[in-house]
C-alpha cells in the first residue's frame, strides 16, 4: 500500500506539470490556481472516511498538489532567529513558514490533514520546501501572532473522523484569528533530525506547545514510519533562507558548522529529510 501511494504521487506530478517547473522553484510554495470546481475540505474528508490510509493519503496528496489549498497558506510569514557563536561571532536569519499547517480546501473550509512522512517530504519538495527542526518549531511558536491552548484527544486517533472533530474544535477558539496571521499551538510537528538516525523506519514529532510556552510533546521517535494521527501537523517552510543579509538554503544552513546553531539545537544536521531506505 506504501509503494501504491507513492507511485500515485507520482502521476499526479506529471498530470499537473512539476516536472518541468521543478528545476525552476526558487519561492515556496509553487501550486496550481485552486479550480472553481474544487471541494471543500470537510467533504473531501468525509468521502476518505471508510477509504484504507494508503488510498485516503494520495487523494489528499493530489488535491493539494492540484491547488486545494486555502488561498492565505500561500503567503508564508516570516521568522528571524539569532546566534552568536562560541567565538563571539553573531549570526541572523530570516526564514519564511506556511502561517498554518498544510490544510486541503479553500479559505472557507478547509482541514488541516496528516501525512506520513515520505509523502509529506514529497509534497514538501515539489514545493521547494523543507521540513523544520525542534529548533524551528520553537522558533515559530515564539513568533506566532496566535497561540491557542492544545485540544488533544484520546479515541479514533487515527480515524479521519477524528482529524475533522479535531479540526473543529481548533476553529471554533480561532475568534480573533485573521486568515494569514501565523497561528500555532494546535498540533504536533513533524520534524528532522539526527536522531530519526538511531530508529531508521520512524518518525520524528516535537511540540505542540502550551499557553505557557512548554511543548506537549518532547522530541520523540517512538512512532513508526507508516503511523499517523490527528494532533501531527506539517508545517512547511520555504527552501530559501537569508542569512546575516545573502540568500541560502536552509538545508546549507543546517549542515554549516558555524551556522546550524541558527536553526538546529543538536548541532549540524545529518538527517535533512525522509528518505526511505532501499532494502539490502
Amino acid at each position: 500500500m506504501k509503494k501504491f501511494a507513492l507511485s500515485i504521487i507520482g502521476s499526479i506530478l506529471t498530470c499537473v506539470g512539476f516536472a518541468e517547473i521543478a528545476a525552476e522553484i526558487r519561492v515556496a510554495p509553487i501550486l496550481p490556481t485552486r479550480s472553481a470546481k474544487a471541494q471543500g475540505g470537510t467533504i473531501i474528508i468525509k468521502s476518505l472516511l471508510k477509504e484504507k490510509p494508503a488510498i485516503r493519503e494520495a487523494a489528499l496528496a493530489k488535491e493539494i498538489l492540484q491547488g486545494n489549498v486555502p488561498a492565505f497558506w500561500r503567503k508564508f510569514v516570516n521568522v528571524s532567529a539569532e546566534f552568536q557563536t562560541e567565538d563571539g561571532k553573531s549570526h541572523k536569519i530570516i526564514y519564511h513558514a506556511s502561517p498554518d499547517y498544510l490544510a486541503v480546501g479553500g479559505d472557507d473550509d478547509f482541514v488541516r490533514v496528516p501525512f506520513t512522512p515520505y509523502i509529506a517530504q514529497q509534497i514538501a519538495d515539489l514545493l521547494g520546501c523543507v521540513l523544520p527542526t525542534r529548533k524551528m518549531v520553537d522558533d515559530i511558536y515564539r513568533t506566532a501572532e496566535i497561540k491557542l491552548a492544545p485540544r488533544p484527544m484520546t479515541e479514533e486517533r487515527e480515524s479521519l473522523a477524528t482529524v475533522l472533530e479535531h479540526d473543529r474544535l481548533i476553529d471554533k477558539q480561532r475568534e480573533n484569528w485573521h486568515q494569514g496571521q501565523l497561528i500555532a499551538g494546535i498540533k504536533k510537528d513533524v520534524v528532522v533530525t539526527n536522531e530519526v538516525l538511531k530508529r531508521p523506519g520512524h518518525v520524528a514529532i516535537y511540540g505542540w506547545h502550551k499557553l505557557d510556552g512548554k511543548p506537549i510533546q518532547p522530541l520523540s521517535t517512538v512512532h513508526v514510519d507508516w503511523y499517523v494521527d490527528y494532533s501531527h501537523g506539517f508545517r512547511l517552510v520555504d527552501q530559501w533562507c537569508v542569512v546575516d543579509g545573502k540568500p541560502m538554503r536552509v538545508q546549507e544552513v543546517l549542515c554549516d558548522k558555524e551556522l546550524c546553531g541558527l536553526l538546529s539545537d543538536e548541532g549540524p544536521l545529518k538527517y535533512l529529510s525522509y528518505q526511505r531506505q532501499p532494502k539490502p
